[in-house]
């Protein structure tokens, strides 16, 4: 053999040694006989153009259709016929459709689904059509079991032929009488009428509104109306999940709506009755609403909620497709039509019972998967965490911005609405959609990893429905997907023996044969695991009716508790692994669903009448983005400044609250057992300062209290008035005005401290950045007290260190001098040392730790005697990312030489550096790109080096981030580790901590809050943080857990207030009512 023969052999020997076998084979059509195609045909007649949802697909829908214990499928077309297979075993299916005479008589099927509408024990087949437009003709059918692999079409005698624009539909027992309801998912097509006010879905339309059908023996009769279910002309539904939510007993159902309308949270009021309750617990949802699903991803015992959208992952798709709102487009959608906040990502809410929803899909790594469909969670590689499959892909992009602006023009819209002529045209513009599916492998602290093109193939392709089943009977489940224009594809799971499992049945008595709506609740090796048994999830689909639970190396469970539809229950012990279970109601209690979860006594409690603190702050009307377009959030919205103290020297606490543009300050003053507002002249007749910062101290060392405040707002600029910080003293029964020095700066923060032990208090004023030019770097001072006269203190090492946000004195090293530790944006926590009135900068961090930091407060965490550090940072859950190897970039610099600077914020993917923005966000700022770039296909996919040119970028100032975490420096010799707090307080930038013993237990803990909403529409809102109590680095409890309300709050300052010997936390809140609440000791 030649050396050239032995190196070929040798390399492909190689090449097969390295190439893993994929988690999940595809085998072709020719291996299984699933000769199924949803092949879509456009024409001149019908195409995207006339229907919005021509290529949303069919449905699958997966049971044992003749009790024979294999898995059969059921595949509903757009075009074609729908088919029926048996599974023959071995994974060989036998098409029976025309001898089962299901194939259809409607022109256009949607969703398909399983179920025993019957009761006879035999799953029955319901297909959802659109009826009614561009000539689609026929009703939704149902297909009855005989028994005898035949159907016969029923759905007239059931009351069931709608005529609709059907979407799907999903099995329920909604009332608790034993029998299956019917949820009916419609959509709207657009019309002139389905635009408007959110108040359209309160006027019920035949053709789109959704429908709740009532099971009355047979006969289904839609309650629709009187059960509080929307069918207005607004409502595009598309994706539908049923879970017992609040965890009740009762069924509850979420709605994913496309477009404007807001997706529907109907929480069962167990009279028959729903309400929505969406924005109570979501602080926003996602845009376009396409599939969803439920499970418990965090062993908590409630059931999470994903909803998918269509936010690309990739460069140049991202840059050509349309995204989110503009601010005024999204302010107009809340503020005058009624809708919620809406952002066109794939969102996550972790379910926090009773109260808001975390939102968390960013932060787990599973926000942008594209032109989303189906989503499906199960243990896929059965190691006990819940894993993520989400089916992916369109034939056309309408989305495309090219696209968009080439049909936007007045002409072209003429002659679309007009003739056909330009048709083809505009859909040779739309670009193909066609990508890979993803799948997420489930890990520890709310975050999954991208398992795409390791557990499955990277294939592009348009699939849509999907379901879930053990086709092959070997314990793991595998998945059927729909595709267009391609064979439907299985997706058979290897696992096999690598991990055990247990698989669960239900036989339960007639009507409700399957036991649809029971819950399991496992528990192994300390562990819990929940399922709820609804089979249609995803996207108009129904999947196995089986509960399937992963147990990687575990031999035996220890214990399962079976929670039956009528709320009752029964436990099985010590269950051997690797078997299905078949399991029948048997010496059933009644289950008290109100001991089921661990509850954690709570701390606070909220003073209905807020001890007379009726402060509310309304923020200034100021758009910082109107100005400067590229700034990566706002400034303006820093306030109110909130200061607690003693105001008119009766030994009580005071409490000031600081005015924003046109709104006075205003003071509380504390009687015997309430505060009451009072005025104070001098102080509050400074209506059109942005009071940002405030301090309470006796300044004068006069034995009463004085006040500074730091006043900011990006509004005001250059040396506009509103800029000076202002001073208060005492002065007999009122307060005069002094002098400060004439700095013109946007403060963050004010501390005082005696820092050169002159007697008096000298103050640090922190500012956070200069007015209409982000990214310059402002100055911040100590002021140097003399006897109540301020001067500054000229030339330190932190006069121009960075855009502050927080300061601390503390003496760290114990050298009887405080000293001063800074932390704030695009910057690393500053530690300098205060050697008897002299300031040096020491380095005491071990690691790279520029971030976006917030907040610090000193509190020994670990416990080990000496003071730790906790820093308030952006938190993890935004479309920033930093780490140490590829930090978030700002570049900043005046890009097209105009006199005014911008700044351009870039990501790290794939090698290179990529602006976040788009060609249109970026070209609104710096016009000459317009120039540069004349269409989005040739701004796509360009690096920040490939938009301009070197000897542009080589003039920028770039500002680094290397962590996004919030965590605390861990104090090791007064050498300092960062170490990142548990996900649950990285979904929001946390601006606040509050150390006290909160708990009356002798030791005190950290409250801590945040949210922040002054980002644009890309970014979506920081809403979801409910507060946390830090009790040490172990243990840190959620706030909604111990009586706080914070989610949906941009919780600016948390101040204790002391009446009558009672503590008290006061949360001031920007643009919000301040909260009070009573320590519960």
């Amino acid at each position: 053999m030649s050396n050239r023969a032995i190196i070929l052999c040798f390399s492909l020997l190689l090449l097969a040694c390295n190439k893993k076998e994929l988690l999940f084979k595809n085998p072709t059509s020719q291996e299984t006989g699933l000769f199924f195609e949803n092949t879509i045909t456009p024409s001149d007649d019908l195409n995207i153009l006339d229907y919005l949802y021509y290529y949303n697909g069919g449905g699958v829908a997966l049971g044992d259709i003749n009790n024979d214990g294999l898995v059969d499928i059921f595949l509903s077309a757009n075009q074609e016929k729908n088919k029926l297979y048996i599974n023959k075993g071995n994974l060989k299916f036998e098409d029976i459709t025309t001898k089962s005479n299901v194939s259809g008589n409607s022109s256009w099927n949607t969703g398909a689904v399983m179920g025993d509408i019957n009761g006879d024990g035999l799953l029955d087949i319901y297909v959802c059509a659109v009826v009614g437009v561009h000539g689609f003709y026929g009703y939704n059918e149902l297909y009855i079991n005989n028994g005898d692999e035949t159907f016969t079409e029923s759905a007239e005698q059931y009351k069931l032929d709608f005529d609709t624009y059907s979407s799907s539909a999903a099995f329920l027992d909604f009332d608790l009488d034993g029998d299956l309801d019917i949820y009916l998912l419609n959509h709207a097509i657009h019309t002139q009428e389905s635009f408007g006010k959110a108040d359209l879905r309160h006027k019920r339309n035949e053709q789109t509104g959704d429908r709740l059908l009532r099971n009355d023996g047979g006969i289904f009769t839609d309650v629709s109306e009187s059960a509080g279910i929307f069918g207005g002309i607004n409502g595009y539904g598309l994706g539908i999940s049923i879970a017992d939510f609040n965890q009740d007993g009762f069924p509850d159902i979420y709605i994913g709506n496309d477009f404007h309308e807001d997706d529907y949270y109907y929480i069962n009021n167990r009279d028959g009755t729903f309400s929505d309750q969406l924005k109570d617990y979501f602080g926003h949802t996602s845009r376009f609403s396409m599939g969803n699903d439920v499970a418990d991803i965090n062993h908590d015992g409630l059931p999470d909620i994903i909803s998918l959208d269509m936010l690309p992952e990739e460069e140049v798709v991202l840059k050509t497709s349309e995204g989110d709102d503009n601010i005024q487009i999204q302010k107009l959608r809340t503020q005058k039509y009624g809708y919620h906040y809406q952002f066109t990502r794939n969102m996550l809410y972790v379910n926090q019972k009773n109260s808001s929803y975390l939102e968390t899909a960013l932060l787990s790594g599973i926000a942008a998967t594209d032109w989303s469909w189906s989503s499906l969670f199960a243990d896929f590689n059965q190691d006990g965490e819940q894993d993520l499959f989400i089916s992916n892909g369109i034939s056309k992009r309408p989305n495309d911005l090219d696209f968009i602006k080439f049909v936007s023009n007045d002409q072209i819209q003429k002659k679309i609405d007009n003739t056909k002529l330009v048709d083809q045209k505009a859909l040779q513009m739309m670009p193909s959609g066609e990508a890979h599916n993803y799948i997420f492998k489930g890990v520890k602290n709310l975050e999954f990893e991208d398992k795409s093109g390791e557990w499955i193939s990277h294939k592009k392709g348009v699939s849509g429905a999907t379901a879930l089943g053990d086709l092959d009977n070997d314990g793991d489940l595998d998945l059927v997907v729909s595709n267009i224009n391609e064979n439907v594809s299985l997706y058979v799971n290897q696992t096999n023996e690598k991990s055990n499992y247990l698989k669960l049945k239900f036989d339960h008595p007639s009507p409700n044969t399957f036991g649809i709506g029971t819950k399991v609740y496992s528990y192994a090796k300390g562990e819990l695991q929940f399922k709820e048994l609804y089979t249609v999830r995803g996207f108009q689909s129904s999947s196995e009716p089986m509960v399937h639970f992963g147990y990687g190396g575990i031999q035996q469970v220890d214990s399962i508790t079976i929670v039956w539809p009528n709320k009752t229950f029964q436990t099985l012990k010590n269950i051997t692994v690797n078997q299905q279970l078949t399991i029948s109601p048997e010496k059933t209690e009644p289950f008290n669903y109100s001991h089921l979860l661990k509850k954690e006594t709570p701390i606070f409690k909220k003073v209905s009448n807020n001890l007379g603190v009726n402060f509310t702050h309304i923020e200034d009307n100021y758009t910082d983005f109107n100005r400067q377009k590229l700034i990566p959030y706002q400034n303006s919205d820093r306030g109110p400044a909130v200061a607690v103290g003693d105001l008119n020297n009766d030994g009580k606490e005071d409490v000031y609250f600081g005015g924003s543009k046109f709104n006075s300050a205003k003071v509380f003053v504390q009687k015997d057992s309430f505060f009451k507002e009072e005025k104070i002249e001098v102080i509050t007749k400074d209506s059109i300062n942005e009071d940002v910062v405030a301090l309470i101290a006796d300044l004068n060392n006069d034995g009463k209290n004085d006040v500074i405040v730091g006043t900011g707002g990006s509004d005001f600029y250059n040396k506009m008035t509103p800029l000076l910080d202002t001073y208060y003293t005492q002065s007999g029964l009122s307060f005069e005005k002094q002098e400060l020095p004439a700095y013109f700066e946007n403060a963050a923060v004010i501390k005082a401290a005696d820092y050169d032990h002159d007697g008096d208090l000298d103050v640090f004023i922190g500012n956070n950045m200069v007015s209409n030019n982000f990214g310059a770097i402002p100055n911040s001072y100590i002021l140097k007290n003399n006897k109540g006269k301020f001067s500054i203190l000229e030339n330190q090492p932190f006069q121009n260190i960075g855009m502050i946000t927080d300061a601390i004195w503390e003496d760290y090293n114990s050298d009887g001098f405080v000293d001063l530790i800074l932390v704030g944006e695009w910057m690393t926590p500053k530690f300098f040392k205060n050697t008897k009135g002299n300031f040096v900068e020491e380095n005491l961090i071990k690691s790279k730790l520029t971030g976006l930091w917030q907040q610090i407060a000193p509190f020994d965490i670990d416990k080990d005697g000496d003071v730790d550090f906790l820093l308030g940072n952006w938190g993890k859950n935004s479309k920033f990312e930093a780490s140490q190897e590829h930090p978030l970039r700002m570049y900043y610099s005046d890009f097209d030489e105009n006199g005014s600077t911008e700044t351009i914020l870039c990501n790290f993917k794939n090698g290179a550096y990529y602006p976040l923005l788009g060609l249109d966000e970026l070209a609104s700022q710096i016009v000459s790109l317009r120039k540069k770039f004349t269409n989005y296909k040739s701004f796509a996919g360009k690096s920040i080096n490939a938009i301009f040119e070197k000897s542009v970028l080589k003039k920028a100032r770039i500002f680094e981030v290397n962590t996004l975490a919030s965590g605390f420096l861990k104090n090791e010799n007064n050498t300092f580790t960062f170490v990142p707090f548990k996900n649950e307080l990285q979904v929001s930038p946390i601006s606040s901590f509050l150390e006290y013993d909160f708990n009356a237990n002798g030791v005190n803990e950290v409250l801590v809050a945040g949210n922040y909403f002054g980002v644009s529409p890309y970014h979506g809102r920081f809403d979801s943080f409910p507060g946390a109590l830090i009790v040490n680095e172990d243990k840190i409890i959620l706030g909604n857990k111990i009586g706080l309300n914070f989610s949906q709050k941009a919780v600016k300052k948390l101040n204790i207030i002391k009446v009558q010997n009672k503590s008290y936390v006061l949360a001031t809140i920007n643009n919000d009512s301040a909260q009070v609440y009573q320590l519960i000791k």
